[in-house]
Formats: structure tokens, sequence, C-alpha cells
């Protein structure tokens, strides 16, 4: 069972960070690079699909390019200001992406920070999935009959009892078999069967 935390860094007494996956980092070292105070409480991107710069589409010095880019484009940026940021003309940008490499990363960025958001979710859930059990139980025991009679369905459903799903089939066959035995007194001969399909 996964819960909240096993998304979130840990952090040691000595002011080290142990983030998802092992890597340890200095909180000093953060604030230092980043300027982030020490108040901030930043939860980090969890990607679970680990990449090689060998996966890369176009060599570093593109991706550099596009990745800024993108990142200014997620940020809002339009063209003209991220020209501006990256000293690049809008024809550039408009090329950088249209390319299969900036495609290609940017569907990869918004998979992972939609699954991201839906871990936290589902940790979410999982936290509260006992007070939620509660508030059913509650309800099965308090509430007003309609209520109870949704929530006991519900109850019976989650726990393994729901009536069994009607599937119809339907089937057609066009054309037809025929089975003929041909019966000789030669004991070598065997019964042939005879196919026959329109």
């Amino acid at each position: 069972m996964t819960d909240e935390r096993s998304v979130r860094p840990l952090e040691l007494a000595d002011g080290r960070i142990v983030y998802p996956g092992g890597r340890v980092v200095r909180r000093s070292d953060i604030e230092s690079t980043f300027g982030i105070p020490p108040s901030v409480d930043s939860t980090p991107l969890v990607v679970t699909k680990k990449r090689k710069i060998s996966d890369l589409l176009e060599e570093p010095k593109m991706m550099n390019a596009i990745s800024v880019v993108m990142a200014y484009s997620l940020f809002g940026l339009d063209d003209t200001d991220i020209a501006e940021m990256t000293h690049l003309d809008e024809v550039q940008i408009v090329k950088l992406r249209k390319s299969d490499a900036y495609m290609s990363m940017y569907e990869s960025v918004v998979a992972s920070i939609i699954e991201a958001e839906a871990a936290h979710v589902r940790g979410l859930f999982q936290k509260h999935a006992r007070t939620a059990a509660g508030v059913l139980v509650d309800t099965l025991h308090n509430g007003t009959r309609p209520e109870r009679l949704v929530v006991a369905r519900d109850m019976l459903d989650r726990a393994g009892h729901r009536p069994s799903d009607v599937v119809e089939h339907r089937h057609k066959m066009e054309g037809g078999l025929t089975i003929e035995i041909v019966r000789k007194n030669d004991a070598k001969q065997t019964p042939t069967i005879d196919m026959e399909i329109d």
C-alpha cells in the first residue's frame, strides 16, 4: 500500500534530503542553487519512467533549446516573450515546436505531470479510505432508507457480491455442415466427412 509519504523526499536530522530513488542532497545546496527558503515545502515530480541520453531524438545542443522553449511555453509565455528570453527569432521557435523531438518530449513531460498528479490523488484517497469506509458504515446504520439502500448496494459490490453480468451472445452461421458416413464392405475403407460451406 502506497501512502503520500512514499512520494515525498525524506529529510534527515542533519539536513540531508533523500529523494525517492536514493539521491541524497543537502538542503543548503538546494537553497543556495535555487534560492529556496527553508520554510518552503516542495514536492518533487516523481518520474516513473527512467530514460537515457540515447533515448533523445536530437543532439544535446538541440534538446537544450527545445527544453528551454518548452519550459517557457508551459509557464505560459508567448512566442514573442520566449524569443526575447532565448535570443531566438519566432520562426526558429515555431520550427522547434514542429519537430518530432519537441512533440515527443512535450508528450512525455505532460504524461509525467499527469501521472504524478494521479499518484498524489491516489495517495490522498488511500490516506482517507478508512474514514470514508467509516462514513459508509455509519450511513448504513443511521441513514435514511434510500441512503442505506445505496450504501448497502455499494458495499456489497465492493465486497465481491455484485450480481452476475448477463452477456448475450448472438452468432450467425451461413452455409451448413454436412456429415456423410459411407459404409462399404471393404474394411480398409474409412468413413469420410464432406464439409460444404456456401
